[in-house]
């Protein structure tokens, strides 16, 4: 059985550079950067996580 779940911010960790700076391509910046298929994968798993900060648009006073 496989479970499905969102991960959460601390799971995901951080970039501690840009992939952008040893990338063949960075010269022809910010041209390249919506093709680039590493940015979308990173976008993709960015945008999987919750945050854990504690603040929800949509949480109940």
């Amino acid at each position: 059985m496989f479970i499905i779940r969102d991960i959460f911010d601390f799971e995901i960790g951080y970039l501690s550079k840009s992939p952008c700076k040893t990338c063949d391509h960075r010269k022809k910046l910010p041209g390249c950067a919506e093709n680039c298929s590493l940015l979308d994968r990173i976008r993709t798993i960015l945008a999987k996580g919750i945050s854990c900060s504690g603040s929800h648009p949509f949480a109940e006073p």
